[in-house]
């Protein structure tokens, strides 16, 4: 019995040898070579045992040393008539095709941890990030599966002056269109790029709006390098004032040309500014910025503080925003608050102005409660600023740059929706339109209405008409000004 199971021994393992080796020798495969490797890999003295011990009924099978004694002197035996058969070159291609199989699962090993990562745990999740940098480091230059997406926005506005003044019967525009392009070059690597035109004109011109590669091994970790923006604490609710790259409550965009990572809700950001987040002289351009947030989320609720901080690399002329912000909803309610603190010329020891001392803050206050039900919704805003320019002259201070709007407004819009696509907003509004608390010469009170249509998913078009009325010392003539803003998106 003995020698026919060595004869069909033999016969399969050469058979298995012969079916194996195209198998390892596609190297178009990889997918198949791996599925094959543990097989081929493992021993035939291993794949003879099963076989011996399913062929020999229980009666027959002698004492465990002999049974041993024997496949060890039938092994080296089988192996050499197995080498014997197979052509010497097939051979001579398996041997090398074998050790890259074990390289090829270091990655995955390394990697492994990350199955069981919390992602509310920063610390352990940075331990599986940097495991994961260290296998990547081990792989190959890997197969790109390209993949295209792009997607974009369009606005096209035009309002009026004030209707009720004669010299005032005028037309203003603003356009804008933003094109983005996303490319995924496999499951890890992708990257994006941005062209953007915006301006109070009908014909804005394209600008490049920045690019970035992304390194994504696990869900909860990303590593970002290139064109990178971000901002804090924008407007949401009012709609006069919710593009971040104008005004925010927090922090207004800052685009730098740098690094970012991003590990289970902590942001970190660091590189050069760019764009208007740069200044420079004679020297050439001398910004850098640092930005760190962390977002903490649990069932609809949100807390993210954050800091960043900007140098100009002169005289003591760096920027400090710090903050939280923080959302709630409940039901059809919801809350949004935000509080920032901004600081310019920072630890100023009179090394911009003899005697003077010209450090500037800002703390803000924004909350934004909301409430929907069924056709009915009301969105408000109540913003204030409490602003110390110290000694610096207007203009001076950074708190000029837009960022705050003004010191303080506050705004209601109550809105029933009449149909599927149709909705009709009453906005009420008060505005200072001004960062200086002692001036009571521009202050307005709004109302109006608003008419909001989106025959489609990804259309809106807003129709509006607004009646400005002076306050307190302002002395302007009452105003009646309408505008339709077109919406789309791709």
């Amino acid at each position: 019995m003995k020698n026919r199971l060595s004869s069909h021994l033999l016969s399969g393992l050469a058979a298995a040898a012969f079916f194996a080796m195209p198998a390892l020798a596609q190297d178009a495969a990889p997918a198949t070579t791996e599925a094959a490797a543990p097989a081929t890999e493992q021993p035939a003295t291993e794949e003879a045992k099963p076989a011996v011990e399913e062929a020999q009924p229980a009666a027959e099978q002698p004492k465990a040393e002999e049974t041993v004694a024997a496949e060890q002197t039938e092994a080296p035996a089988a192996e050499q008539a197995a080498a014997q058969e197979q052509p010497a070159e097939q051979t001579a291609a398996a041997q090398p095709a074998e050790e890259p199989k074990a390289e090829e699962a270091k990655p995955e090993e390394a990697a492994a941890p990350a199955e069981n990562t919390n992602p509310g745990e920063v610390a352990n999740a940075a331990g599986n990030a940097l495991d994961m940098l260290k296998a990547s480091m081990n792989e190959g230059t890997s197969e790109a599966k390209m993949e295209v997406k792009y997607s974009g926005e369009v606005e096209f506005d035009v309002y009026t002056g004030n209707v009720w003044v004669e010299d005032d019967l005028n037309h203003s525009y603003a356009s804008t269109f933003d094109l983005n392009f996303e490319i995924q070059f496999n499951e890890k690597w992708s990257a994006f790029v941005g062209l953007e035109a915006d301006d109070e004109t009908t014909d804005p011109p394209a600008v490049y709006n920045g690019a970035y590669i992304q390194y994504q091994p696990a869900e909860f970790f990303a590593v970002k390098a290139g064109d990178l923006t971000f901002s804090e604490g924008a407007f949401v609710a009012y709609y006069d004032y919710n593009d971040p790259a104008d005004n925010a409550a927090g922090m207004k965009e800052h685009d730098i040309r740098g690094l970012e990572i991003d590990l289970a809700g902590f942001v970190l950001g660091l590189g050069f500014g760019r764009g208007d987040n740069d200044w420079g002289d004679n020297e050439g351009a001398k910004v850098y910025n640092v930005h760190a947030a962390y977002e903490f989320d649990y069932v609809g609720q949100h807390l993210r503080p954050y800091v960043d901080y900007k140098s100009f690399q002169t005289a003591q002329h760096n920027e400090l925003h710090a903050g939280v912000e923080a959302g709630l909803s409940l039901g059809g309610f919801g809350f949004r608050a935000v509080y920032g603190f901004h600081g310019d010329y920072l630890m100023d020891d009179g090394d911009v102005a003899k005697g003077q001392d010209w450090t500037s803050t800002a703390h803000t206050f924004l909350a934004e409660p909301s409430f929907e039900l069924g056709m009915f919704e009301i969105k408000t805003t109540a913003f204030y600023a409490l602003i110390d320019r110290g000694d610096a002259v207007e203009d001076a201070s950074d708190l000029d740059n837009g960022e705050i709007p003004e010191y303080f407004f506050a705004y209601a819009e109550p809105a029933l929706k009449l149909a599927e696509f149709i909705k009709l907003g009453i906005p009420v509004e008060y505005h200072t339109h001004t960062l200086d608390d002692d001036d009571e010469t521009a202050a307005t009170f709004d109302v109006g209405g608003r008419v909001y249509i989106t025959p489609v998913e990804n259309l809106e078009i807003t129709a509006f008409g607004m009646v400005d009325m002076p306050i307190q010392d302002n002395e302007d003539d009452n105003a009646l000004r309408f505008g339709v803003e077109t919406v789309f998106s791709f």
